[in-house]
């Protein structure tokens, strides 16, 4: 998997658990509100990238969203949102979007998530032909807690790549 497909992808479908909370309020949700909050996240955001929503995912980002990818290079908002229009443009069909939250540690207003993803879709490459495309991929994502609502901050610590291209490496 290129690791601009990688940080494209970041934080998208489902979260398992997280821990309680203490909003800028001083209030402490429970485990289960949380949770639920981060449901509606994850669920917002796979929506949107599957009706090709590219300004509803960027809704669900911070404003200072940010990457960095295992090269170490840093990718701002806008880079990240031309690099999902890009992403976007070459998909032509969505089969599955599936994310496993490995761990999520909360302090704060601020969620540590590491997230394991598999993504399959039918997309373009670059001999300008439809492929059946599946990328795996670990990485963190840390979100903040902004005005009661969580927003994807910053990805990073991107691991565990793998693509394969109608069915062999690519």
């Amino acid at each position: 998997m290129r690791a601009s497909e990688v940080l494209v992808f970041t934080a998208w479908i489902t979260v398992a658990a997280c821990a309680p909370v203490r909003s800028s309020r001083g209030q402490h949700p429970d485990a289960s509100s949380v949770r639920a909050d981060f449901e509606r996240r994850y669920a917002e955001n796979a929506a949107a990238f599957k009706s090709w929503d590219l300004e509803a995912i960027m809704a669900l980002r911070a404003p200072d969203f940010h990457t960095v990818g295992p090269d170490g290079v840093t990718s701002d908002r806008a880079d990240m949102e031309r690099r999902t229009m890009g992403l976007l443009n070459g998909i032509k069909k969505w089969n599955s979007l599936t994310q496993t939250i490995d761990s999520v540690r909360v302090a704060g207003d601020t969620a540590f998530v590491i997230m394991s993803q598999y993504l399959d879709r039918m997309g373009l490459r670059p001999d300008n032909q439809v492929h059946h495309v599946e990328t795996w991929a670990t990485q963190r994502e840390t979100w903040i807690r902004l005005e009661g609502r969580w927003f994807l901050w910053r990805v990073d610590q991107v691991r565990n790549q793998r693509r394969l291209v109608d069915g062999r490496a690519g």
